[in-house]
């Protein structure tokens, strides 16, 4: 590699995306690799895990996304989420957006990520080239893959599984993990048995059962107008 290239190493699972073609031409050299963790990293301290629209919403919804920035997180300083296509259209129609924005800042305060929306493939790479610009002034000797020490308990992450259901927050999602002992006790619970729990009340017990109970249903795109570059 000549001095003074760029460089991001790509999880060999995004080979099928248009983003790492987006990198090349944008001159900078990709380094496929099966990562444990990310689908780019773009220096020894910042790597980027990459949702599309669909999956992002699914992965937040589940608690499944949070695993995933939780162990990001543990082995790089600046974890970096970007995510792509029609976000913001979508929130705009969801019935209660509150949720959705709840969800999204406890998993940034809990593991400080940053998080970035773009609108596709193209724009995502021209993301990465800036923070690649930023953070790679790195000579090619130094491994970009390592691990970070460890400090985020596994107690932090089911308080915020937990505080991410409606109506909860961190005070009653310790509340309702001391009752039960554990997250999946937590949401296989009856709408009776979570109400016993004190601030919880029937109401919120209900929010919370339909929530968990409710189908998976995505937003269907009619189509979008390509962005002209």
């Amino acid at each position: 590699m000549k001095e003074g290239t760029l460089r991001v190493i790509v999880d060999e699972r995004e080979k099928n995306s248009r983003v790492p073609r987006f990198l090349k031409n944008l001159g900078l050299q990709v380094e496929p690799r099966l990562l444990e963790v990310a689908d780019y990293v773009v220096s020894p301290e910042c790597a980027i895990e990459r949702k599309q629209e669909s999956d992002f919403l699914k992965s937040l919804y589940s608690g499944r996304l949070f695993d995933q920035i939780r162990r990001l997180s543990e082995r790089y300083f600046r974890p970096v989420l970007i995510v792509e296509g029609e976000l913001p259209l979508t929130v705009k129609r969801m019935e209660k957006p509150g949720a959705f924005w709840g969800a999204l800042t406890s998993l940034m305060f809990m593991y400080n990520v940053n998080v970035f929306f773009t609108p596709d493939a193209e724009q995502t790479a021209q993301l990465i080239h800036s923070l690649a610009k930023r953070k790679n002034k790195i000579p090619p000797s130094i491994p970009f893959v390592h691990k970070k020490p460890k400090s985020t308990s596994i107690e932090k992450t089911q308080v915020h599984l937990v505080a991410s259901l409606p109506g909860l927050g961190p005070v009653l999602a310790k509340r309702l993990l001391e009752h039960f002992q554990s997250v999946r006790k937590v949401f296989a619970a009856s709408v009776a048995e979570l109400s016993t729990v004190k601030g919880v009340g029937r109401t919120k017990a209900e929010k919370i059962v339909k929530t968990l109970d409710a189908p998976y249903k995505p937003e269907v795109n009619k189509g979008r107008q390509m962005l002209l570059s």
